[in-house]
């Protein structure tokens, strides 16, 4: 079985999750069209997304549903890049620059 709620990270998230249940290992064959590995945002996403399209898609995960790093940092993403934006247009000119920029929050 999965690493039991103990072994959880102890984060606001898994504290404020719904009923989290342990799920038995795979231990049939079974015919899917997509099967995912890795039940973090990623792959959860990518497996609504697919599923809603009609595919038969499995996912598999070897501990619980946001175990890893999605279970710990709360999906902050940054949309720039490292330094300020008047940094970069200053190295790469105005019109690179925008064009990264654009790049990061698509």
């Amino acid at each position: 079985m999965p690493v039991s709620a103990t072994h959880y990270p102890d984060s606001y998230y898994y504290h404020s999750a719904n009923q989290i249940k342990d799920r038995p290992y795979l231990q049939e064959n079974i015919n899917t069209e997509v099967c995912i590995i890795g039940a973090g945002y990623t792959g959860l996403l990518s497996a609504i997304n697919l599923a809603e399209k009609g595919y038969k898609v499995v996912v598999l995960e070897s501990n619980r549903v946001g175990w890893g790093a999605s279970g710990r940092n709360g999906g902050h993403l940054g949309i720039a890049m490292r330094k300020e934006q008047f940094v970069i247009e200053k190295i790469l000119g105005f019109d690179h620059a925008q064009e990264l920029w654009n790049l990061g929050i698509v």
